[in-house]
């Protein structure tokens, strides 16, 4: 992310230099024609504001609110108080720590890590805070998970599979009737 630093402190919104100089001409010709540039001032939410309007955002739209809410509830008590500014990749993997020190299975903490990084994701698109403190969380990995489900076929699903294989011949070949 590039910043414009002419006479203000203001990010680009883009990874390219091109696209920022690009902005940074145009803002000198705001100032050149007297007009003052509109700059996008965030306010410093805490944690505990974000959760509470990603809960009720999240309420009727998904069928995991009820799990959300919950793990958001368990979230606020260590870190409700806390600026959305000043989490850090190293907060965020000190939250995976606590989980795996609990005892809770490495797609348990996957689940966490996901919510939070969706979280921080409306956060941003809400003007709430920065794309920089989303990239900082973004920057945590996701555990390795090697627990896989064994799921069985209903007796439809069933069916159906074998309604969709070609026939066999008396060799066991495919194509025969």
């Amino acid at each position: 992310m590039f910043f414009l630093h002419f006479l203000f402190n203001e990010p680009s919104g883009s990874t390219k230099f091109k696209e920022a100089e690009a902005l940074l001409i145009q803002r000198k010709q705001t100032i050149k024609e007297g007009k003052q540039p509109e700059i996008k001032k965030i306010a410093n939410h805490s944690f505990k504001e974000l959760a509470g309007i990603y809960l009720s955002w999240v309420n009727g739209r998904q069928k995991s609110a009820k799990i959300k809410g919950y793990i958001i509830n368990q979230l606020l008590t260590t870190y409700g108080n806390l600026p959305l500014r000043r989490f850090t990749t190293a907060i965020v993997e000190q939250i995976q720590t606590d989980l795996i020190n609990r005892g809770l299975k490495n797609s348990s903490g996957n689940k966490v890590l996901n919510i939070f990084k969706h979280i921080f994701t409306k956060a941003v698109e809400w003007d709430m805070v920065e794309s920089e403190t989303l990239k900082r969380i973004r920057k945590v990995k996701l555990l390795r998970d090697i627990s896989k489900r064994l799921r069985y076929l209903s007796k439809e699903e069933c069916q159906t599979l074998i309604n969709a294989c070609e026939p066999l011949d008396f060799y066991g070949r495919r194509g025969g009737s």
